[in-house]
């Protein structure tokens, strides 16, 4: 197996989108424009003439030396191949990583199969997902009595969906409203270049759910890739989540998507039981850690 570190000046464009479209397990998070905007510093392993590419996004660590990490608005990367994805074609991969990367924080994604748990520090997150493929009647079937009660309750709210949402309004509403304070600033500025990118493309579209008095109390950002619907970032207020905002939100999203050949990811990273109560299934994923440095410095 021929596995190749390229600089990120270095790569062939149309050859790494080509490889992460056409993937068996290619994501939206792979491309290089994602990257780019979300990642800002990588580099990559490379697999022969592009069957298999692997970013290596870093920053700068202790004494000059680099670091890989998992940025925020990036749920998993690893590898992403046209090939079969064997234990032995991964963990190549990562005993490929160069000696520069003293410490390695990274998460891979579902179909990234860890070796043995001996050999590197993991730890399994896990991903919901749900195929739309059935009728909506069909899909309600499977939904919790807690979320069917939750679903009344919105509606004798009078809450209502709101479209045409801007990414300015959509950003700013997740800065004001986010209860996830680690990196929000970042967050905030690469959730738009995302969106704008997203937009541009014609790839995806942001949704909202307003109150009765025409208050928004939810938003979200849904993108388009590889056959799934990606709950990019969806973001409630207070008084939406009392009066189940988000829940709504998601199922107008399923009334409309009912009954086409699409998975909706729900982009968690641990268990949700809101996305249980949709009748989603799990899929694990693993966090992988690598630290060569002696005592924690290099």
């Amino acid at each position: 197996m021929n596995i190749q570190y390229l600089k990120r000046e270095e790569i062939d464009k149309v050859k790494w989108n080509s490889c992460v479209h056409y993937a068996t397990n290619g994501n939206v998070f792979g491309y290089m424009w994602y990257l780019d905007f979300v990642g800002k510093d990588w580099d990559a392993l490379i697999e022969g003439d592009y069957e298999s590419v692997f970013p290596l996004v870093w920053r700068d660590g202790f004494f000059g030396k680099k670091e890989l990490y998992q940025p925020h608005l990036m749920r998993e990367l690893g590898v992403y191949s046209i090939n079969v994805l064997s234990q032995a074609r991964v963990r190549k991969f990562i005993e490929a990583i160069p000696e520069e990367f003293n410490k390695i924080d990274i998460t891979l994604n579902e179909q990234n199969f860890l070796p043995n748990k001996e050999t590197y520090k993991q730890k399994e997150y896990v991903n919901h997902q749900l195929l739309l493929n059935a009728p909506y009647e069909e899909l309600a079937d499977n939904f919790s009595r807690e979320l069917l009660l939750t679903l009344e309750k919105a509606e004798d709210y009078g809450l209502r969906p709101v479209s045409n949402l801007k990414p300015e309004k959509t950003a700013n509403f997740y800065l004001k409203h986010t209860k996830d304070r680690k990196g929000k600033e970042q967050k905030f500025h690469a959730m738009q270049r995302v969106m704008y990118n997203v937009l541009h493309r014609g790839w995806g579209f942001a949704s909202g759910v307003a109150n009765e008095q025409n208050e928004l109390i939810a938003v979200n950002f849904l993108i388009y890739s590889h056959n799934k619907v990606l709950n990019f970032m969806p973001v409630v207020s207070k008084e939406g989540e009392e009066k189940g905002a988000l829940a709504y939100m998601i199922n107008m999203l399923f009334r409309s998507h009912a009954g086409r050949p699409q998975i909706f990811d729900f982009n968690t990273r641990e268990v949700d039981e809101l996305a249980q109560g949709f009748g989603a299934q799990t899929n694990p994923y693993y966090q992988l850690k690598i630290d060569k440095r002696k005592w924690g410095v290099v």
